[in-house]
């Protein structure tokens, strides 16, 4: 096998077509001496090669926003006006659930062990987020490759929030923050299989421990552990989810059902643009007629004026359409009604 039958097989194996980015690789691969050492090991060099490139994918990734979490940005809370008693609950409620973490063995032994016992200031906490992006990385500095070298320059000039967005692994929830019974025991991001044992050591995995225990998002238990700083307790939360185009409802017991209803009417009114109207029977059918005429991607098998025609002889009397317009406008008003993205 000579280096050309050898990038070919590699660049099979990776996860990018970005020739540029490939093209760096092998430079940094051929420099090192990489190349040569797979050409004599064959399979054995072909796949270090590989996993030393996702490694190195991983950061390009991270460093240029490829994979920065959508979990923040997919949801978009609906702001709602809260009486003063809720207000007071709230206040109360944040401010022991903050003691009462603050106690937590987990919580106490991660300070201790990875904090020195004491709480960070926002830039000694960015010192701490850089370290966790950065702990894969050789201690070597000499044999850092380019896109090593790059990702760090990246992560240097990161903020507080840019860290956390890399840091907190929003991948896993809400999944796991459904229930801290779903957290343990699962493989973490090193292979390991994460216990309750291992947990005060593992800052992510602290993390969506607390959200799972606590009503707190992930990135304000991620804050609290370095700093302390008190999350928020948001006792109703109602948000919607423009790419699933649902509605996610969480509140506290001592929400009033005034509260609730203003929290409805308002998200109706974001999203629709108004009160959520009945859709005819009729409508509801023709969607359900026109989807059935269609192939496994999606595409009409008919046009709309053959679509039109069958549904009358299927439905004739009050149900039927004139032109074909009708049958068009119904169906769309259905779709956009039930499941098209805003």
């Amino acid at each position: 096998m000579n280096e050309a039958e050898l990038r070919m097989r590699w660049e099979e194996r990776v996860t990018t077509r970005d020739q540029e980015i490939l093209d760096r690789l092998w430079q940094d691969f051929r420099d090192e001496g990489s190349v040569d050492y797979a050409l004599i090991e064959k399979e054995a060099g072909l796949e270090d090669l590989v996993a030393e490139t996702e490694r190195l994918l991983k950061y390009w990734r991270m460093g240029h926003g490829h994979e920065k979490p959508i979990g923040r940005s997919a949801r978009r809370p609906v702001e709602v006006e809260l009486e003063p008693y809720e207000k007071e609950c709230a206040e109360t409620v944040s401010l022991y659930l903050a003691k009462k973490a603050a106690t937590s063995p987990k919580v106490k032994r991660f300070r201790q062990e990875r904090l020195g016992g004491k709480l960070l200031t926002t830039e000694e906490a960015e010192e701490f987020l850089r370290g966790e992006l950065l702990k894969d990385l050789p201690d070597d500095l000499h044999s850092l490759s380019r896109l090593d070298q790059s990702f760090i320059a990246e992560v240097d000039v990161m903020g507080l929030e840019q860290l956390l967005d890399f840091t907190v692994p929003i991948d896993r929830w809400p999944a796991v923050g459904l229930s801290q019974h779903l957290l343990f025991p699962h493989e973490g991001s090193d292979g390991r299989i994460v216990s309750h044992e291992r947990i005060a050591k593992n800052y992510s995995d602290l993390c969506l421990y607390l959200a799972a225990i606590f009503p707190w998002d992930p990135y304000d238990a991620a804050r609290f552990l370095l700093t302390g700083e008190r999350p928020e307790v948001v006792p109703l939360e109602l948000s919607y989810n423009r790419n699933r185009r649902v509605f996610t409802l969480n509140f506290a017991p001592w929400i009033s059902e005034k509260t609730f209803r203003k929290a409805y009417r308002k998200c109706q009114k974001a999203v629709q643009g108004g009160d959520n109207r009945r859709m005819t029977e009729r409508t509801l059918a023709v969607m359900r007629f026109v989807t059935k005429h269609t192939d496994d991607e999606g595409k009409r098998l008919l046009s709309w004026s053959q679509l039109t025609e069958l549904w009358n002889k299927e439905h004739p009397g009050e149900w039927g359409f004139k032109g074909r317009s009708g049958l068009r406008k119904a169906y769309l008003r259905a779709s956009e009604e039930l499941v098209a993205s805003p």
